[in-house]
């Protein structure tokens, strides 16, 4: 695939609760490039541990003591909105589910489909003071991997209000 060529894809990183936003920026952009949109859903509590030999993926939970080895889907009004997003910009969709780390889950599915950027969501509330410290998958991926990454604020806070990182 030539440069115009990756150009063609974006790969959007989508959670329930920020699904409207991400997908909303991704399919914006689509439709101004010509591109189709590849929503990916990691579920980080699951972990790949290789592959079968009828090439079915095996997939083990975290925790040992959990039982669950099925990656959890998005809920159906999120699915119900990608789609609506999707038609509304006469934008190709397309829905994934990984499992494992989301910043190397969403880098494999964007070097997989050679895509022009990573579109993500920024995390909300108490997690911002987590993703501050332990580095967001945002931040990780702009700095292990070589295409553009977009950051789509969820629920900014403003110029005025003090940062969850600094409030006592």
């Amino acid at each position: 695939m030539g440069e115009a060529d990756s150009a063609r894809t974006i790969v959007a990183g989508v959670q329930s609760g920020q699904v409207e936003g991400v997908v909303g920026v991704a399919t914006l952009i689509a439709k101004h490039f010509g591109a189709s949109v590849v929503c990916v859903a990691v579920d980080p509590a699951l972990l790949s541990a290789g592959a079968r030999r009828d090439s079915s993926e095996i997939i083990e939970p975290i925790d040992p003591d959990t039982a669950d080895a099925e990656p959890q889907q998005l809920p159906d009004r999120d699915v119900a909105v990608i789609h609506d997003l999707a038609a509304a910009r006469s934008v190709r969709v397309e829905i994934l589910i990984r499992v494992g780390d989301p910043s190397r889950a969403l880098t494999a599915v964007a070097e997989q489909r050679d895509a022009g950027m990573i579109v993500v969501g920024s995390q909300t509330g108490r997690r911002r003071v987590a993703e501050f410290f332990n580095a967001s998958v945002a931040a990780r991926l702009t700095h292990q991997q070589h295409r553009p990454v977009v950051v789509v604020p969820h629920a900014p806070v403003g110029f005025e209000s003090a940062l969850p990182w600094d409030a006592s």
